[in-house]
């Protein structure tokens, strides 16, 4: 019934060619993040173009589930599912519900593109459209790491080492607007699933792994750098800041 639905409503997207390409947003999410969720949604929602938001839901208890269902239930666009739950460590939790996130990419053969989103991260509102438009390979926001919830600290370890001198200069000025990357966190990516159909051994796994002199220390980092190791360009658009609601922290 799901995919009828789905497929029923891409249908009518296509005819009225509002835009060609389908996009699905996969998103992991708890009830560690319910105090942004409703806001999430909400923002989700009134972003530019057209997309399916698949959920994956992973708290221990139910109640947090239901709630997403409640919110969303309304919303033929928005999917929610259950993740996987029972998992003691949270990052074998974490890396458990982005493989499940990958198999529903991989499974749902019909979509061009794909963007992995965190449940606290606010897109500027026309990402899609944009990002659309330049039909790259792989391509991401600007999103800050905040160790304490409030300031914003630049990752220069997602640039190459010869220009991660540059990185600070660039991201204060926004210029050049893109700039090519070694790697980067999955607050908000977009990329073509046709790269995750033609390489079926990328997946995310919880280890770091070192090769040839480098180490990846999280799992998104080397999700995106095995792209890069394959072959593609892995692109940062500087104007396109994401917005970080993290949890306040006492």
């Amino acid at each position: 019934m799901e995919n009828k639905l789905v497929a029923d409503r891409w249908k009518e997207i296509i005819k009225t060619k509002k835009q060609k390409e389908k996009v699905v947003i996969t998103v992991i999410t708890s009830e560690s993040n319910s105090h942004c969720q409703s806001q999430w949604i909400g923002h989700v929602l009134f972003m530019s173009g057209y997309f399916d938001v698949v959920i994956f839901e992973n708290s221990d208890t139910i109640e947090n589930y239901n709630t997403l269902k409640f919110i969303a239930h309304n919303y033929p666009n928005i999917i929610i599912k259950r993740g996987k739950f029972g998992i003691k460590k949270t990052m074998d939790k974490i890396v458990a519900n982005r493989n499940m996130a990958l198999s529903y990419i991989r499974k749902h053969k019909e979509y061009d593109y794909a963007i992995m989103l965190d449940s606290d991260i606010f897109p500027p509102s026309d990402i899609v459209p944009t990002f659309l438009k330049r039909g790259l390979d792989i391509q991401c926001s600007l999103c800050f790491v905040m160790p304490d919830g409030v300031t914003k600290k630049i990752a220069s370890n997602f640039f190459p080492e010869d220009v991660a001198v540059n990185a600070p200069r660039w991201i204060q000025t926004r210029k050049p607007r893109m700039v090519k990357i070694a790697q980067n966190g999955l607050g908000c990516v977009m990329f073509k699933t046709s790269m995750l159909k033609k390489h079926k051994d990328i997946k995310f796994i919880n280890k770091k792994i070192t090769k040839q002199g480098k180490t990846w220390h999280n799992e998104d980092l080397y999700f995106t750098g095995r792209f890069r190791e394959k072959g593609y360009d892995l692109w940062l658009d500087l104007q396109m800041e994401s917005k970080h609601i993290m949890k306040k922290r006492v």
